[in-house]
């Protein structure tokens, strides 16, 4: 067994033993290196994978903290929910940091997702959702102000736009086309998720009414050491 992996499995046996606690501060590289009579690189290993497995967290400038259990979350791709769904159906608190909402015109790739021309109006809802106060999702929803309407800003509070766009207008959002991209130094991400240093998935999703009508488009940063995503692939006949 790699020496790395020996540590990081020790470190983890200490943590469901409770001997290091949710949310306490990890020995600096230096004094783990120390104790376990190793380079600090191995030690930097070792703690990468606890971060790739979801059980610590880097803070820059600070160290690496013990994560608190109960934020690890499963969803599929092949059925439509929404991020909130995806959080209460864990029996976690959802929550909206940093929060705000502001109109513009679209850009050019949002005039041809969302079918209209820059002449018109969106609203962009950009914000952190949260699960028990943990950041885990950066969220851009991009809405025609032509579908919610001048007053969207007053109305819309936080939650699921999905739910809201239903109880408020009598759209119900029937799928969503999905695409999965890599995160890019052009991509600009708040402080407090770009801190945590966990890994990150893009997803870009165009959501569509029944009469697959695009309603809004949204960019959405995952945790991907919170939140564990899988495909269900069938065979064709004759494949």
């Amino acid at each position: 067994m790699n020496k790395y992996i020996e540590i990081a499995k020790i470190l983890i046996d200490e943590m469901d033993a409770h001997m290091i606690a949710g949310g306490e501060k990890l020995p600096t590289e230096k004094a783990m290196a120390e104790r376990f009579r190793t380079s600090r690189e191995t030690i930097r290993k070792a703690l990468k994978s606890l971060v790739e497995m979801g059980r610590i967290y880097s803070i820059q400038g600070s160290g690496y903290y013990v994560r608190q259990k109960g934020l690890h979350m499963e969803s599929t791709l092949n059925r439509y929910s929404s991020i909130t769904d995806l959080i209460s159906r864990s029996n976690l608190a959802v929550g909206d940091l940093e929060i705000q909402i502001f109109k513009r015109r679209p850009a050019q790739e949002e005039q041809v997702l969302l079918q209209t021309d820059k002449q018109d109006w969106v609203f962009i809802v950009d914000r952190i959702r949260a699960a028990d106060g943990e950041p885990i999702v950066y969220s851009q929803n991009i809405v025609l102000q032509s579908i919610v309407g001048d007053d969207f800003p007053n109305r819309f509070e936080s939650g699921s736009l999905s739910r809201y766009l239903e109880q408020s207008h009598g759209i119900t959002i029937s799928e969503a086309l999905m695409e999965i991209k890599t995160v890019s130094e052009e991509d600009s991400l708040p402080f407090r998720l770009k801190q945590s240093g966990a890994p990150l998935l893009k997803f870009v999703q165009i959501h569509y009414d029944a009469k697959a009508k695009p309603i809004f488009l949204s960019y959405d940063y995952m945790r991907n050491d919170l939140i564990r995503f899988f495909v269900r692939r069938t065979r064709m006949n004759g494949g």
